[in-house]
């Protein structure tokens, strides 16, 4: 690679040098990079409906598939709720775990499904990587050739998605897994030995939803993240809803162990976008204006206002300010305008989007109600009577 993507290159931010530092990334973690940061295809542009008519059955196939892969990826949009909650992952310090001695806090992305927290997730552990990467380049060649004997495969950022309700060994032998390391016996002695030896600064881990922590499992789980954070790791966590996880336990020591675990988590939360006030309202359309730019349809002009300004409220309505519903429907609303001859969006494309089962639960009727202008506005989503 002689030069950087800009969608790379986005994430080291202002690195003189992003190149060199992208080098020192190990190249499953440059893989990884790769597929987070650009993911979707090249940008397709827009066809003529005269050059769209002159496209054979291959080239035509072709052309869909390039615009279904561009769909798919929708543009990630820093709203301001999304850049609250960046500035405080990048105001912490960064994480030495063979100089520190005090443990650090514990950011916990949290809130109701659907929020976006795992998008966030994985583009917070993709600028950790990348800034961990421009520190090693600034540390000089002579001490990383002296670090190279030590860890051969440097490897700074582990991210990992929990599944299902993991025992503490199973736990430990999936962040093995994460460094290709054999977990051995004792996965937790492993993972400590291969944390050193591979230099792992930060954990992210998504979907701790999955995890029970009520019961004694729940208890070795707490000790678990806390004996990441004695190594002093960064640890950033991330599921739906983490608060209501944290009740009271059926035993003193449970409720114990959790105290000491949760007295240094900062929650971070992430709600659905509102539609209530103007500042709401400015966040929404900001949101819509961002994916709007995505829009490559000869029915389109570029930087036609077609989400923010013709179908601002037909969208929310619709997924009620859930970004993952959002994304949804203008993804399917894009694929099948494709495949109509004039090649736009329409309120009967939009409607006929499938969405989940939570928005799409009484969403004919909140559109009835909007558009007999019953719509109330408030926190209850609900036509008025």
């Amino acid at each position: 690679m002689s030069e950087l993507d800009p969608r790379i290159r986005a994430y080291f931010g202002a690195d003189e040098h992003p190149l060199a530092s992208w080098r020192l990334l190990h190249a499953v973690d440059q893989a990884w990079v790769s597929r987070i940061a650009m993911a979707g295809s090249d940008d397709p542009g827009v066809l003529s409906y005269d050059d769209l008519r002159e496209l054979g059955g291959d080239a035509r196939r072709r052309r869909l598939r390039a615009y279904e892969d561009w769909y798919k990826a929708w543009p990630y949009v820093r709203t301001a709720q999304v850049r609250a909650v960046e500035d405080h992952l990048a105001h912490l310090p960064e994480p030495q775990p063979e100089e520190d001695d005090d443990l650090l806090d514990v950011p916990v992305i949290t809130g109701p499904p659907g929020t976006g927290k795992t998008t966030l997730l994985k583009r917070a552990a993709v600028r950790a990587l990348c800034t961990a990467a421009w520190d090693r380049r600034l540390d000089g060649s002579a001490r990383r050739q002296s670090d190279e004997l030590v860890r051969p495969d440097w490897r700074p950022v582990i991210f990992h998605s929990a599944d299902g309700n993991p025992h503490v060994k199973t736990f430990f032998a999936h962040l093995c897994d994460e460094l290709s390391v054999p977990a051995t016996k004792d996965p937790q002695v492993a993972f400590q030995k291969a944390a050193l030896r591979h230099g792992v600064q930060y954990v992210f881990i998504d979907e701790v939803q999955m995890i029970n922590f009520d019961g004694q499992y729940g208890m070795y789980l707490h000790n678990a993240l806390k004996a990441l954070q004695n190594m002093n790791l960064r640890v950033v966590l991330a599921g739906h809803n983490v608060r209501h996880l944290l009740v009271d336990r059926k035993t003193v020591a449970q409720n114990a162990t959790q105290t000491q675990s949760i007295a240094r988590w900062a929650f971070q939360d992430l709600e659905r976008y509102g539609h209530d006030t103007k500042a709401e309202i400015s966040e929404w359309r900001a949101l819509l204006r961002g994916l709007e730019a995505h829009v490559r349809l000869a029915g389109h002009e570029r930087g036609e206002t077609v989400f923010s300004e013709q179908f601002e409220e037909h969208l929310w309505v619709s997924t009620l300010g859930y970004v993952n519903a959002l994304a949804a429907l203008v993804t399917g609303a894009c694929l099948a305008a494709i495949r109509t001859p004039g090649q736009r969006i329409t309120a009967e494309i939009i409607d006929a989007v499938r969405l989940n089962e939570r928005v799409a639960r009484g969403r004919h009727r909140r559109l009835e109600g909007w558009r007999a202008q019953r719509f109330r506005w408030a926190t209850d989503a609900a036509p008025a009577p």
